[in-house]
């Protein structure tokens, strides 16, 4: 496991900053989440989550699972009790310990000279939203927000 991580304590655009993000958003995500539920049973099922004030709900959605990754969804419903936005998209690696952010439209490039600033681009877009999750997973489990067995939808 990389060492603990100060905020914005290492370049925004640097490999080892973002996989620092990927470990700490498992270990919040582990947290959140009791990570018994990611079986091929639950697969395509949700699961709900409120806060201690049960004002605003969490959905969980599992999308694929296997022995050693498991894609998820988060949504959050504000505003209605019917409708959910959704949040973020996660792929969680259970054995080394790490969670990304999955981009919904994802883009096939070979790595060269012409687009290594594309490349640079994109990793600091997912250290962005890996930090910003981090902070948004955080404020879950301060509130309260859990998902379990019987939380299932």
């Amino acid at each position: 496991m990389i060492g603990t991580l100060k905020i914005n304590s290492v370049s925004k655009n640097n490999f080892l900053s973002l996989m620092r993000y990927y470990e700490m958003n498992f270990n919040f995500l582990s947290k959140l989440i009791d990570f018994d539920i990611f079986c091929l049973k639950n697969l395509n099922k949700n699961f709900e989550s409120r806060s201690f004030n049960g004002d605003n709900k969490i959905l969980l959605s599992i999308l694929s699972v296997s022995s050693h990754t498991a894609l998820i969804k988060l949504s959050y419903n504000f505003f209605s009790d019917n409708t959910y936005i959704s949040y973020v998209e996660l792929k969680i690696y259970f054995d080394s310990k790490q969670a990304e952010v999955i981009n919904s439209k994802r883009l096939n490039m070979n790595i060269d000279n012409k687009n290594i600033q594309r490349f640079h681009n994109m990793r600091l877009s997912k250290w962005y939203k890996s930090y910003f999750l981090s902070l948004w997973l955080n404020n879950c489990i301060e509130n309260g927000y859990s998902f379990e067995g019987h939380s299932e939808v």
